[in-house]
């Protein structure tokens, strides 16, 4: 007497042909000259936590997050956030500057003076605000006045 195994039991899920898609292979991705530079720059001013935030912002926030009314991050916001961090000087103490996404899809970029006064530049898609508690100013900036504003609030 022969024994024969039983036959195959047929797959659990079977992909329809019409949910099947050609995959195209991902071509190589070639940076600017300058961004290695870039990254570089954002990690030692903003440090690993403020890099990592950037990069989420970037790759993680399209249109509607959140409640669905917030906007993607603005090309131009992210800009004139790397030409401001160019210019800037922070207090050699204490924390790196804390980033954040506004739901207009600016950046906001908080941080204390060398006196622990909180210092606010918001990097928005139509130009730059900011506020220093220490002065009690505020007010707003064009894109092509990012690094003189930079140079004004940085550390002594």
């Amino acid at each position: 007497m022969t024994l024969c195994p039983p036959p195959p039991a047929p797959p659990a899920y079977v992909l329809s042909e019409s949910l099947r898609e050609t995959s195209v292979p991902d071509g190589i991705y070639r940076g600017a000259p300058d961004e290695n530079a870039r990254e570089e720059m954002l990690l030692r001013k903003l440090g690993a936590k403020g890099w990592g935030r950037l990069y989420q912002f970037r790759r993680l926030y399209g249109d509607g997050w959140g409640e669905g009314r917030q906007q993607a991050l603005s090309p131009r916001a992210v800009e004139a956030l790397h030409r401001f961090l160019e210019a800037v000087e922070f207090p050699a103490k204490g924390r790196p500057p804390s980033l954040f996404l506004t739901d207009h899809g600016g950046l906001e970029l908080c941080w204390e003076d060398a006196a622990g006064q909180a210092v606010q530049v918001e990097f928005g898609p139509a130009g730059v605000e900011y506020f220093r508690a220490a002065k009690g100013a505020e007010g707003t900036a064009g894109f092509a006045e990012v690094r003189g504003l930079a140079r004004e609030l940085s550390a002594p």
